[in-house]
């Protein structure tokens, strides 16, 4: 039986770059590259890759290039209680980083109008960011910030990392209560094509967080690989009757 040219291709890239792998996120040579190397069409790379893609062996990344996927990345998180995605990643003992990270002023949407109890022609700022654990992404995030209450200040000098730890450290505002809904990704919603164009299976947490004086402070529309992430919840039977004598 003839084996399907672009199947073998693939077959030799994974043993050539991908079975080797060192541990860390490598990534692997261009299509023009690869199709030199092996002495193919740039097409036949391409389904070689995809076909990659598919196994769950290398993701791509737009006008990056295609990288190896990291093994056994796993991270748990309780749903219990509150933790930024920042601690999430961190108690798992993995490097977290951002990447594509944009800044910019705009109006707030009528639902994040109505959750953060702004006007409608109120500024708030929008910061979208991938988070990545291990080099690898693993959430796509959108924040919203009232203009009103961080200033020209926020824009200045906030970088990257966890966004509810500079809250405190520089404004002391600290978040202790978050209003949480979990929906599922739906055609409507717009994901970078790291995650749409590697069909990561996420789920979308819409997050209103709260100063300890309720004042709400930061909206979050976080897409959670949930290949990666897993979700726990505790769930208690209440009993009726209440104390026993």
């Amino acid at each position: 039986m003839r084996t399907v040219k672009y199947l073998n291709i693939s077959y030799k890239i994974y043993k050539h770059y991908i079975s080797k792998k060192d541990g860390t996120t490598k990534r692997l040579p261009g299509e023009k590259e690869l199709s030199e190397q092996y002495s193919v069409s740039r097409e036949t790379i391409r389904k070689a890759l995809n076909e990659l893609i598919e196994q769950g062996k290398i993701y791509s990344i737009q006008g990056s290039g295609y990288y190896i996927k990291q093994e056994s990345l796993s991270l748990k998180n309780s749903l219990n209680s509150l933790s930024s995605i920042t601690e999430m990643i961190r108690n798992a003992n993995l490097a977290e980083d951002d990447m594509d990270t944009n800044i910019y002023v705009d109006k707030p949407s009528d639902e994040a109008s109505e959750l953060l109890q702004i006007e409608k022609n109120d500024d708030v700022y929008i910061l979208n960011r991938i988070r990545t654990a291990k080099l690898e992404p693993v959430v796509y995030s959108i924040n919203v910030l009232p203009y009103k209450l961080v200033g020209n200040e926020f824009a200045q000098y906030y970088f990257k990392g966890s966004l509810s730890k500079f809250l405190k450290d520089f404004y002391d505002y600290e978040i202790t209560e978050a209003i949480t809904e979990i929906q599922a990704v739906t055609s409507l919603d717009e994901v970078p094509a790291i995650f749409s164009g590697n069909n990561y299976p996420l789920l979308k947490f819409i997050q209103t967080h709260y100063t300890i004086e309720g004042k709400p402070i930061l909206l979050s529309y976080d897409y959670m690989r949930n290949d990666v992430i897993r979700f726990y919840v505790k769930r208690n039977k209440r009993i009726k009757g209440g104390n026993m004598k």
